[in-house]
Parts: structure tokens; C-alpha cells; sequence
């Protein structure tokens, strides 16, 4: 695991809003969401979440609505004082931005209609993708050869020594497909060799693709014109 992972939890609150006392059942007032991180989550770990001013006695459940694994929801009943206290839930096993939701009755929230809470939350860390085209040629006659330069940053960190691949099109349709890998700066460098090249306008998309770490990421370039 990265060490520039600092923080191994989160905390989220799922709270109502009210004009009256602090953690009160308010009957007719709509729901609102809140949220709160400590640090960085890191995937699998858990995050603790707290539903508050819901009826006493009623069970509120808490789970992801867009993960691919198999994580058991979890459950509590509110307490007298309208909150569920804590309730600690795993997050996915692979970076990325998820939904964390809570699906709450009208007779609990006090409201005309069930109310559904949710918060996306990001879970490891996300890329940013710097990508160019270029081309030896502006001219189909004399063969050249198109490659993509960029980078691909966390924040200020380099994401290096990581695998993305690289699709190239003509007006929209896909020409080529290549994989390769960053270097120690996040930098990258990737020729489309062995092709022949019609005229056209020719883009690449850049694509690291999610893992234990960081989650997925993509960006198409700016077009370049071949006569």
C-alpha cells in the first residue's frame, strides 16, 4: 500500500436538517445530507457513517449502491435521542468514487414520502491525465508516425510506473489500441507504430484503468489534422 496513504478511515454523517433541538425527530422537514472526511480512504477500509434526527426505534440501513463487491449493508436502530450512532461499513477493495446510501421510510423521516440519502464518496486516489498527439507529418505521403506524450499526476505525485492504454481514432472510429506504462515522473511517451495512415482527424484516448489504488481515469486529446 502507498505510504502517502496517511489516514485509514473517514467519517460520514448523514444528517437532517431542523430548526429545532439538536439530534430531534423533525416531523415534516425534509432530509440533508452531510459530509466529512478525515484524510484519504483507502480502499477496503471502513468508513463510519452516523444517521441522525430519524424516529426512534426505526432501523436504518447504510450500503453502497454502485460497488462491485459484495459488501453486506449494514444496519442499526435509532437511538432515543433521534440517531443511529455509529456505523462503521467497508468501503470497495478497488479505488474509485462510489455512492453511499441510506434509504429512509416517510413514518421514520417524518416526511410525506420516503426519503433517500446519499453522498458520492471517492475511495483511494484519483489521476489526472495530461495527453498530446503529435506527428512526424502533417501529410499522409510521407508515412508518419503519430505518437501520445503526457502525464498522469495525483494531486502533486507522480502516478509512476502504472499501465494505461491508448486508443487512437480517425473521425471517431477506433484505428489502433496499445498498452504501456509510465515512467518514475508519470511521464509518458507511446508511437502508434506500424500503421499507415489515411487523411483524416485523428484523436487518442489516454485510459488508466482502476486498481488497489487509483481509480479510473481517461481523457481524449485534442484532434490533429492528416492531408
Amino acid at each position: 500500500m502507498n505510504k502517502t496513504l496517511l489516514t485509514l478511515s473517514a467519517v460520514v454523517t448523514l444528517a437532517v436538517s431542523s430548526v429545532g433541538p439538536a439530534l430531534a425527530y423533525p416531523a415534516g422537514q425534509a432530509p440533508v445530507l452531510g459530509f466529512s472526511t478525515i484524510g484519504r480512504i483507502v480502499p477496503g477500509d471502513p468508513v463510519s457513517v452516523n444517521v441522525t434526527r430519524v424516529k426512534k426505534s426505526c432501523t436504518v440501513t447504510v450500503s453502497w449502491s454502485d460497488s462491485d463487491d459484495a459488501i453486506s449493508p449494514v444496519s442499526k436502530v435509532v437511538k432515543a435521542n433521534g440517531a443511529t450512532g455509529v456505523i462503521s461499513i467497508a468501503t470497495p477493495t478497488t479505488a474509485g468514487t462510489y455512492t453511499l446510501t441510506t434509504g429512509i421510510s416517510a413514518a421514520c423521516a417524518g416526511t410525506a414520502s420516503p426519503v433517500t440519502l446519499s453522498k458520492s464518496v471517492v475511495v483511494g486516489k484519483l489521476s489526472s491525465i495530461v495527453a498530446k498527439l503529435t506527428t512526424t507529418s502533417g501529410y499522409v505521403s510521407r508515412n508518419p508516425t503519430i505518437a501520445a506524450t503526457g502525464t498522469i499526476t495525483s494531486g502533486s505525485v507522480a502516478v509512476a510506473n502504472k499501465s494505461i492504454t491508448l486508443t487512437l481514432k480517425k473521425d471517431g472510429v477506433t484505428v489502433k489500441t496499445m498498452t504501456g506504462t509510465t515512467n518514475s515522473s508519470g511521464a509518458y511517451n507511446i508511437a502508434f507504430s506500424g500503421n499507415s495512415y489515411a487523411i483524416g482527424y485523428y484523436t487518442a484516448e489516454v485510459r488508466i484503468k482502476k486498481g488497489s489504488l487509483y481509480g479510473e481515469s481517461a481523457v481524449t486529446t485534442a484532434a490533429i489534422r492528416l492531408r
